[in-house]
């Protein structure tokens, strides 16, 4: 018992997961109300209200959907669905605006008077994910005409 007593340290690297808090989506219940006549002429109302919770615990996402039906006679009836599904983070959608162009086109009509053609573009350029939609807006005045715009979206 005269001996010192012997204390052995180990250090182990193990690989660190940063663990990610739970997080918890409610979406805003919706309510649709579907109004039918029955087959002996009565006005039936029949309301469906949706909940939807979204919950993402690491790379996984649980979708809760619960549907309450109610009818006029009858005891509402709620069911519940839980679906697992792997979560992708969705990107925040990138929206470029570029500046708008406006091109002035001056020509003579054929009874000899000066025409103003005013054309004027503005270019909308959305990214989301690995997805790019150009919208082009383009408006074009002439003097004695009502004004024009036509837009185009390309994805």
């Amino acid at each position: 018992d005269d001996k010192v007593p012997e204390t052995t340290v180990t250090v182990e690297e193990v690989p660190y997961e940063e663990e990610k808090p739970e997080e918890i989506q409610e979406l805003p219940e919706e309510v649709r109300v579907i109004e039918s006549i029955s087959e002996d002429g009565k006005p039936k109302k029949k309301k469906i209200r949706t909940r939807v919770i979204k919950k993402v615990k690491g790379d996984k996402q649980e979708v809760t959907k619960i549907e309450t039906v109610e009818e006029d006679d009858k005891p509402s009836e709620t069911t519940v669905t839980v679906e697992e599904v792997p979560y992708e983070e969705e990107k925040p959608e990138e929206i470029q605006e570029l500046p708008a162009e406006v091109r002035v086109v001056e020509s003579i009509s054929e009874d000899g008077k000066p025409k103003k053609k005013k054309i004027r573009t503005r270019v909308i350029k959305k990214v989301k994910g690995d997805k790019q939609e150009v919208t082009k807006i383009e408006t074009v005045e002439e003097d004695d005409k009502p004004s024009e715009t036509t837009v185009t979206v390309e994805e």
